[in-house]
């Protein structure tokens, strides 16, 4: 007998007509066939996904991807529920959290199944195959979902809100940096293994916090098919002591800004944040934009500090769900203790 979870097989072979399993090899092409399709129907800015994009984010990943599909007989794919993985450091020990990016359903495809019974089957597969307390295993899953995705993974999902994201904005102008002695500031190329040691400091501050090492960081920035990311590090005495990571684009409803894509800085290292911030100011003041935007937590100490260099807080479309899969972690306390950037999320 199989097991069963909230109602559903947890790994069901067949769902209908349709062949439920995880990603292999060449499934890409089928993949971008119906994503195109579906997301070209529904939003008039769509741009194609090239496939270098797409194995960009699900192979490249130093953490990992989790994708699993729902298939036609003929071989075309109905549905996919798809998430990027991030390894993280949860109370001092490694753990998983697992973004959802691109759940779809083809209407033309589900032969007659309603979506939210697929949705259900694929999210619930997902966790039955990946969620638990192991260092490669889900302890949450989450997202930043479009209405209506937020509204199936209520239903069918169990998730939960865990914050209505505010978003920090300043004109280049506006910030007042401070003193930064002794502190030198490397524009990258890619990152050095020692970027690592600003991870291990700041997870000491922050009890949930995804991995940032070498590997991660420059699949992130320096690999990104499509963006120019600009990037800097901040050093004391030739320790690495903060980093930071900025682009030019179009996020929330605004156009052309800089945006903070990534910040961390080790505690205490007041003069590597005066340091990073007076980097991303000069950047974009001669790349000529008249506003920066950052995404925060706002219960995490930078939010403050932020606002004490001349940030002002503004209401941002986004929100954050979650979905607790280990006791003891549910959302309430990930919005209190989990801190992330604007490249945590796949909003950028």
């Amino acid at each position: 007998m199989r097991a069963r979870l909230f109602g559903f097989d947890a790994l069901p072979a067949q769902y209908g007509e349709l062949t439920v399993r995880t990603y292999r090899p060449g499934d890409e092409r089928a993949i971008l066939e119906t994503f195109n399709r579906v997301f070209g129907r529904v939003d008039v800015t769509f741009r194609p996904r090239s496939e270098a994009f797409w194995r960009w984010r699900f192979l490249g990943n130093p953490s990992g991807s989790r994708i699993l599909l729902a298939f036609t007989p003929e071989g075309r794919v109905a549905g996919q529920l798809a998430c990027l993985v991030q390894r993280v450091r949860l109370d001092g020990r490694p753990s998983c959290f697992s973004q959802g990016v691109d759940q779809m359903s083809d209407n033309d495809l589900r032969g007659g199944l309603k979506r939210g019974s697929l949705v259900g089957v694929l999210g619930n597969t997902m966790v039955k195959l990946y969620a638990g307390t192991g260092p490669t295993q889900d302890s949450l899953g989450w997202g930043a979902p479009v209405p209506a995705a937020w509204r199936a993974g209520k239903a069918f999902a169990r998730y939960e809100i865990i914050r209505t994201q505010l978003k920090l904005c300043a004109a280049p102008g506006a910030l007042r940096p401070g003193p930064a002695p002794g502190v030198v500031l490397e524009e990258l190329r890619e990152f050095p293994p020692e970027i690592v040691g600003v991870f291990e400091r700041a997870s000491a501050r922050h009890r949930a916090l995804a991995v940032r090492d070498k590997a991660q960081l420059d699949w992130r920035w320096r690999d990104h098919p499509e963006r120019r990311c600009h990037m800097a590090l901040a050093r004391r005495g030739g320790t690495v002591v903060g980093y930071a990571v900025w682009t030019r684009g179009d996020f929330d409803g605004a156009r052309d800004e800089a945006l903070l894509c990534d910040w961390l800085v080790a505690p205490g290292e007041d003069g590597a944040a005066a340091a990073l911030t007076a980097w991303l100011v000069e950047g974009a003041r001669a790349a000529g934009l008249e506003r920066m935007t950052a995404l925060l937590p706002d219960t995490a100490p930078e939010w403050l500090e932020f606002q004490r260099t001349g940030w002002r807080v503004y209401p941002s479309r986004y929100f954050f769900i979650g979905r607790q899969y280990v006791r003891g972690y549910d959302v309430q306390w990930m919005n209190r203790n989990w801190y992330y950037t604007l490249g945590d999320t796949d909003l950028l």
